[in-house]
């Protein structure tokens, strides 16, 4: 998921615009000003949602854009209109843009990782939309509509907020796109346009101070029947001005000087630069399509005719605005005419216009409009369910009452020098850190796929007991308690997360039990977060941007095509797992553990002898502990081991969920002498979980979750169960030097795995400081099995030693 902050200190903001016409990124530009105004110290960064979406879309876009305007109106009117009309055009039409966009905007946003985004662009806005329904946004998003008229492709429910620019907008907002939050804001115009001195104003542009100026401005384009609307307004009077600013639109300027300057009244501007001073100096604006011209016009109190709208948006702009009251819409030239010279022989009507337009800006302000999208923000997080990821709705799919997908950890810790034991305060604070606690997880149907709520009222102090097993009814030792506290399957429903503490162990030690739902994290995940706890880190905070990534070369990428087929392959290839007495049913939620502690530095000797690493030997070392204690070892000549490998980088080290490939790597548990399985075991290994099958089995899953849930959940349950391995391994990173938790020394932690379907063994190991251990979990049928493993292991270590 993508960062998180609140608004006390955001750091980074981004703005999402596209270079359509000026509107909005004069916008986007105004919404900057008012975010350097609140944070000064903030970082400002901008996504051209067109240049984003592809090389050549902004080019294309525009084209087909002026286009539609200028020659085939009616295409633009029917598309614009359909949308309009038939909601499920609407919404095709705008989950396609969104998945385009939302992808593409989702790799910049991972690199900015920025605390809040303002769009002022519909398919920027439908991008976000994509991603926060997809679970890869959590920070305020907003959409500002810089349309008078709120067309269904700017709203979306699925933002925190879409602002509008008028009380009327509010209603065709949330009629189009029910249940989208819809408020009003201040016209997302720059500071500078607002009322002022309009002498001073004129003189910069060498008007005449007295008598009236009209303003024809048309965007950047130059669209519509502006020469038309010169003429009509020339025509309203002897004695008025007519300013046509042409923007970018050349050919627009050179046919108005050529018709000639009528006495100085017909003043054709190119681009100009300072718009605030111009509007200010005009009496009347003229335009026709109601966006940014607009609401730089009513900024600065100037009376709007909307002279002969163009097509689509243009038409919707100008009819909701003279419902508000804030325009005069012109049909024609004789229209446009008229009713310049109402306003020029009224001078009346023409102060209450402006002073209607001014009191519609001033009630508000962008600012406001900041503080309700944080507001929104807040509300909407504590209640969005955010969909799960493929590979976290897989531990939800398979999951049974009698196979739990929890996983977790136990963390020994010394006395304090003191010779006190860790208090609950402590051990609450250590909880707080897991991954995951602050919600729980909707189970989704046939039609929704799982997805987790988030819930800050979350109370990790009511998850967390304390066992004394000095007391009466309690159990004896820590193995007791462990198996009392796995036993007890979660409810994901209602929690994500249990944690107990347990005092009075021998030597005066205690532990710290904790279990998570696996849809929640992974090993590392909860290792992780525990340990960063200890050390005064967030595991969830937000990480730093990850460098920019170069682009793969076409080389790049069908090598990795062809690595993707090999995998797949692969994997295909390995068919079903051996038939072994470890296999069978999982008849309860009852759990049995059993621990196994080795010297580090005794096994990284043992290792370097036999030119292996620590991790190999430790598997190894497993493999003859199968072959020890499962009866039919020495009729079979592989055990088929699941050992999950890290895709965590350094842009998701920092992330809750599950970050895994898995490989499938066939053991040897034959007979054979030991040293000859741990070089046996080493090359599988090896082989395995560097080749390209972890990849392709991520990415299987990863196409899983993108189908129909009731497909994605069937699928899920004939993937992950016994028919295609044994049990489960996975060796994983712990901490290097002595970690501490408030005074008391984490000595030793143990990782516990959860079961699969079918699949009763499995077996978490750990480099821990100066230890390797080993956690052994079963059911309640394995529980002898269980124990004799892990006897066989520590076996097996010695007997290496003494060989």
């Amino acid at each position: 998921m993508i960062g998180k902050n609140t608004e006390d200190q955001p750091t980074r903001v981004l703005i999402v615009s596209a270079d359509m016409g000026e509107g909005h990124n004069s916008a986007g530009r105004a919404l900057e000003q008012a975010a350097r105004a609140r944070w000064p110290e903030v970082e400002v960064r901008w996504l051209d949602t067109l240049d984003v979406m592809g090389r050549g879309v902004g080019p294309a876009f525009r084209g087909i854009y002026v286009t539609n305007v200028q020659r085939t109106p009616w295409l633009y009117e029917f598309f614009y209109s359909s949308i309009r009309r038939w909601r499920w055009f609407a919404k095709s039409s705008k989950a396609f843009v969104g998945n385009w966009a939302g992808r593409r905007l989702g790799r910049e946003i991972e690199k900015f990782q920025p605390d809040v985004i303002m769009s002022t662009y519909p398919l920027g806005s439908a991008g976000l939309a994509w991603l926060r329904k997809h679970g890869r946004l959590d920070m305020p998003t907003g959409a500002w509509i810089c349309d008078f008229s709120p067309h269904p492709f700017w709203v979306y429910e699925d933002l925190d907020l879409n602002l509008v620019m008028h009380e009327v907008a509010v209603k065709p907002a949330v009629t189009w796109v029910p249940g989208a939050p819809v408020a009003v804001s201040a016209p997302p115009v720059r500071a500078a346009f607002a009322p002022g001195d309009r002498t001073q104003a004129r003189k910069k542009f060498d008007l005449p101070d007295e008598g009236f100026v009209a303003l024809v401005s048309c965007g950047v384009f130059g669209f519509g029947s502006v020469e038309t609307g010169a003429k009509a307004l020339l025509a309203a009077d002897p004695d008025i001005t007519v300013v046509v600013a042409c923007a970018k639109n050349r050919q627009l300027r050179e046919r108005l000087l050529a018709g000639g300057d009528h006495g100085g009244r017909l003043r054709a501007l190119g681009w100009v630069d300072d718009m605030p001073s111009l509007t200010l100096a005009s009496d009347v604006v003229v335009t026709n399509a109601g966006g940014a011209t607009s609401l730089e016009a009513l900024a600065c109190g100037r009376p709007i005719l909307m002279y002969q709208p163009i097509a689509a948006h243009g038409r919707a702009n100008a009819t909701l605005m003279a419902d508000a009251g804030l325009a005069e819409v012109c049909l024609d030239s004789a229209a446009l005419t008229d009713a310049v010279r109402r306003l020029i022989t009224e001078p009346a009507h023409l102060a209450e216009i402006e002073r209607a337009a001014l009191a519609h800006t001033s009630a508000r302000t962008l600012d406001d409009g900041i503080t309700a999208l944080f507001k929104a923000a807040e509300q909407n997080g504590e209640l969005r369910p955010v969909p799960l990821r493929a590979e976290d709705a897989l531990f939800v799919h398979v999951q049974t009452p009698e196979v739990p997908q929890q996983l977790g950890a136990v963390l020994v810790l010394d006395a304090k020098e003191d010779g006190s034991a860790p208090t609950f305060a402590d051990a609450v604070d250590l909880f707080d850190a897991s991954p995951g606690l602050y919600g729980r997880i909707i189970r989704g149907n046939a039609l929704r796929q799982p997805a987790f709520l988030p819930d800050p009222t979350v109370n990790p102090a009511a998850l967390l007991d304390v066992v004394d097993v000095r007391e009466p009814d309690t159990p004896a030792d820590l193995d007791e308690a462990m198996d009392a506290f796995f036993s007890i399957a979660l409810d994901e429903r209602r929690e994500t997360g249990r944690a107990q503490l347990v005092v009075g162990l021998d030597g005066g030690r205690s532990a710290f039990l904790v279990k998570l739902h696996h849809a929640a994290s992974d090993g590392i995940a909860v290792t992780g977060a525990l340990v960063g706890r200890t050390r005064g880190q967030s595991f969830l905070a937000d990480p730093k941007p990850a460098a920019p990534e170069e682009k793969p070369t076409l080389k790049q990428r069908l090598g990795g095509a062809k690595d993707l087929v090999t995998g797949l392959a692969a994997l295909a290839g390995a068919g079903r797992a051996p038939k072994l007495s470890l296999d069978g049913p999982v008849s309860s939620a009852a759990r049995h553990h059993a621990r196994v502690d080795l010297p580090l530095d005794e096994v990284r000797v043992a290792a370097r002898a036999l030119k292996v690493r620590t991790t190999d030997l430790a598997t190894a070392l497993l493999v003859e502990a199968l072959h020890q204690v499962l009866p039919d070892a020495s009729t079979h000549d592989t055990v088929r081991v699941m050992m999950p490998r890290s895709t965590r980088s350094t842009a998701t080290y920092r992330s809750a969920g599950n970050h895994t490939g898995a490989a499938s790597v066939d053991l040897p548990i034959g007979p054979m002498p030991l040293e000859r399985r741990v070089e046996l075991t080493k090359k599988v290994t090896q082989d395995q979980v560097n080749s390209s099958a972890p990849h392709a089995a991520h990415a299987v899953v990863r196409i899983l979750g993108s189908l129909p849930p009731f497909l994605h959940a069937r699928l899920a349950r004939l993937v992950y169960r016994s028919t295609w391995f044994n049990l489960i391994a996975s060796v994983l990173p712990g901490a290097r030097s002595p970690v501490f938790l408030h005074g008391s020394r984490v000595a030793v932690v143990y990782p516990v795995l959860a079961l699969a379907p079918g699949v009763r063994l499995s077996v978490g190991v750990m480099t821990w400081a100066d230890h390797l251990t080993y956690c052994f979990t079963g059911d309640s049928a394995t529980s002898s099995t269980v124990d004799s493993l892990a006897d066989a292991t520590y076996a097996a270590f010695k007997q290496l030693q003494a060989s």
